[in-house]
């Protein structure tokens, strides 16, 4: 049965991030000890608990994902170390990883549409000592996959915009300060019709109608959110200064999920290095697998094949973390991150019950979250149906199969687990 003290072995580049990150006033080891401790009661209440809070802390992780000339710390600001970063919050815990303040999915459309007066502005709010989240609202209820074709719609008026409409499933909606929201200015222009808005907590017209009764991941507060005659000034819509009649906001939401899907992806990976190391612990401790006929060394076999996995899933999400740090255009290399760690996570959790069965459970209570999380997974950021078919869209519009262009990166290096 391999070893598994190997996953609390570090590599020097976690070391470095984690002293970069104390210099910043971030200690990732006093806070995933924080995140351990309580895990259990933010997913019984769906609240990260108010003893989870520490201080001296709140201000770092406002600045998590904040870009370094708006007070971001300098040493995680590429996706590749933001990449490692989630990884190491996701083996204490996916879904408060993913619940940790910020600007979170805001932060890609702000820097891709706003200007310099308008990305200061935002980025501001999160110079401060009370947690501070941000919000990305886009999927609507009746609008499937299809996003282009939202309702929600923006009014001009003499002084400013109203909005009408409601938006589901988003992440740390009913906790953020700001939403960026995006609403058609014109439905038959498509995509082009689209804008996005900035759009305040305490805006009048603005309301979380309710937070979704989440299977897992439920501390993240998936909400709905609804415009009622929302009225917002002129300077709330993103807008470059070189803005032409047909400039292209959802391009913008397309950049959130190309980057999210990566860090997404390493929250799960983060997440399944953390089960394969509690059950390989647990069946070294003496426990016997629930199959009577599954010996040490099918069990050995099982454990290496969750390897395999996971290391698939590392490689393939560092790669696209890789490939957007370089500034190319990396859709498909995200999706296909995603798509396989969402599968990877499924395939995992299903194996390690399989080990234990449901009497195991009782002694290996982190599974049942487990579990309950990867239903979850396979959704966020676009279900893994949506993420083939984008993948088998590249292929299809490629004169060669684009997997087949992919060069190995230097910068990418396979650490021990953590």
């Amino acid at each position: 049965m391999p070893n598994s003290s190997q996953g609390s072995q570090q590599s020097p580049t976690v070391a470095v991030l984690k002293a970069s990150l104390a210099a910043f006033g971030l200690d990732l080891d006093r806070l995933t000890s924080q995140m351990r401790l309580h895990r259990d009661e933010a997913d019984r209440t769906g609240q990260i608990p108010d003893a989870f809070w520490q201080s001296d802390a709140v201000r770092a992780l406002n600045l998590n994902l904040v870009p370094q000339e708006y007070g971001g710390c300098p040493q995680a600001q590429s996706l590749v170390s933001r990449v490692m970063l989630m990884e190491h919050l996701g083996y204490a815990d996916a879904a408060l990883a993913l619940a940790l303040p910020g600007p979170g999915l805001a932060m890609p459309p702000v820097l891709a549409l706003a200007n310099r007066e308008q990305q200061a502005a935002f980025f501001a709010r999160f110079q401060s000592d009370t947690p501070r989240w941000g919000a990305f609202a886009i999927t609507e209820p009746d609008c499937g996959s299809d996003a282009t074709a939202m309702r929600t719609s923006a009014r001009k008026t003499a002084h400013g915009w109203v909005l009408n409409g409601t938006k589901c499933f988003i992440t740390n909606g009913a906790r953020a300060d700001t939403v960026i929201t995006f609403a058609t200015i014109n439905r038959n222009a498509g995509r082009f019709g689209i804008r996005a808005f900035r759009v305040a907590q305490d805006t009048p017209g603005f309301a979380v109608t309710r937070i979704e009764r989440m299977v897992g991941l439920r501390v993240t507060q998936l909400a709905v959110l609804s415009f009622t005659d929302c009225e917002v000034p002129d300077d709330a819509r993103l807008t470059r200064d070189h803005e032409t009649p047909l400039s292209d906001a959802f391009s913008g939401a397309q950049q959130s999920w190309d980057y999210f899907r990566p860090l997404l992806s390493a929250v799960m990976i983060g997440a399944c290095r953390r089960i394969r190391d509690e059950l390989a612990t647990y069946l070294e401790a003496g426990a016997r697998p629930v199959n009577l006929h599954c010996g040490a060394s099918n069990v050995q076999a099982s454990l290496l094949e969750l390897d395999r996995h996971i290391t698939t899933a590392y490689l393939l999400c560092h790669h696209a973390a890789w490939y957007a740090d370089q500034g190319s255009t990396s859709a498909m290399h995200a999706s296909i991150a995603k798509a396989y760690a969402a599968r990877m996570a499924a395939h995992v959790t299903r194996t390690a019950l399989t080990l234990v069965g449901l009497d195991g459970i009782a002694r290996f209570p982190s599974l049942e979250q487990s579990c309950r999380d990867a239903k979850a997974f396979d959704i966020m950021e676009g279900t893994g149906d949506m993420q083939r078919l984008m993948i088998a869209r590249a292929a299809q519009r490629a004169s060669r199969p684009p997997w087949e262009t992919i060069q190995p990166s230097a910068s990418v290096h396979r650490p021990a687990c953590m």
